[in-house]
């Protein structure tokens, strides 16, 4: 059984005869041809006593993360990631990858100045593509590669841990970033009434970009949020979170009458992307769209609700989540009690 061949006219074909079966596609690129070839060679040598299949001799490691890339839908930073991997060490062969592999790679990085925690995640993105090829695309490739790297680090003292980020917007970059957006006469995507929404709802842009107008409970100032993020829940995580502050008032005039549809039908990547033109054109600096977040949890909290119900409006479960999505200082504590004052008076 010969490998993916190329065509004349550039495209790749899979021809496979064995044990009355046939197997005939052609693909555009190289890293498709190859990955069905392997799941060819699983269903028909395999059978159901194996589990994996061995790659075949030219399949690389930048086959398959391109491969990764094209299936699943994985953010901007592993995306940059696992593209620097790839040109890094993408030429090495499945067959060949190895702990040495791996290790000369975390060599380099750490050659060229970069932090543990940088370094944390070039580990993590990779882990993600192996453990993918193995019980994925069935691939016989050690998925424990990149894990047990990272455990290395730790032996020998590199802190991989993240720092949490404290950034929030201040008032006047709020201003500054919703003007600019509003006053941009090319920008399709109402970018800036998303960063106020986002700055009022404690949404992600994600949640923001995907709410369904029937969903909203105009009575109740609600909405529901399905399949919202929670790390640790499995199943879907479906949550009725209420409509707080500006962010009603938004929804109600972006609805205008309409009785069902997003309320927001425009692509969230698009709406970030939007964000962080206009923060570089202002000129301000380390500020991300999540960070907006932050901010509406704090202003919760300086509103002075407890906990509970800050986290009926966030999502989170427990305290030691909610709290790195608190950026309160010494100058919130004394504002409290001056009003506590003020009310016993």
């Amino acid at each position: 059984m010969a490998g993916p061949k190329r065509l004349s006219n550039g495209k790749w074909r899979v021809q496979v005869r064995r044990k009355g079966q046939k197997f005939d596609r052609t693909f555009e690129r190289k890293t498709d041809a190859a990955i069905y070839y392997a799941d060819v060679l699983r269903m028909v040598e395999g059978g159901a006593t194996r589990d994996t299949i061995q790659a075949p001799s030219d399949m690389t490691l930048a086959m398959v993360i391109s491969a990764y890339l094209t299936q699943v839908d994985t953010g901007r930073t592993n995306r940059a990631n696992l593209e620097r991997i790839s040109d890094r060490i993408g030429g090495i062969t499945i067959r060949n990858m190895s702990a040495l592999v791996v290790q000369d790679y975390v060599d380099g990085r750490l050659a060229d100045g970069i932090t543990g925690q940088t370094l944390a995640g070039d580990l993590s993105a990779l882990s993600s593509v192996l453990k993918w090829a193995r019980h994925v695309r069935k691939i016989d490739v050690n998925p424990d590669l990149a894990k047990d790297a990272r455990t290395a680090l730790t032996a020998a003292r590199i802190d991989t841990r993240s720092n949490e980020r404290t950034r929030i917007p201040t008032q006047d970059e709020l201003d500054r970033i919703v003007a600019y957006l509003d006053g941009n006469p090319r920008q399709k995507v109402p970018a800036g009434t998303i960063t106020r929404f986002a700055a009022a709802s404690a949404m992600r842009i994600s949640e923001i970009c995907r709410i369904q107008i029937e969903d909203i409970n105009w009575n109740q100032k609600s909405v529901l949020i399905r399949e919202r993020k929670d790390p640790r829940r499995k199943a879907r995580n479906d949550q009725v979170v209420p409509l707080v502050g500006e962010a009603y008032e938004i929804a109600r005039q972006r609805a205008a009458g309409r009785a069902e549809g997003r309320l927001f039908p425009y692509n969230h990547k698009s709406a970030g992307t939007a964000f962080q033109r206009a923060v570089a054109a202002l000129e301000i600096e380390d500020l991300h769209f999540h960070d907006l977040r932050h901010l509406a949890i704090t202003e919760l909290f300086r509103l002075g609700l407890p906990m509970e119900l800050v986290a009926v409006v966030s999502g989170h479960r427990d305290w030691k989540h909610l709290k790195r999505y608190t950026q309160l200082s010494a100058n919130d504590v004394h504002s409290a009690i001056e009003r506590l004052q003020h009310n016993t008076l």
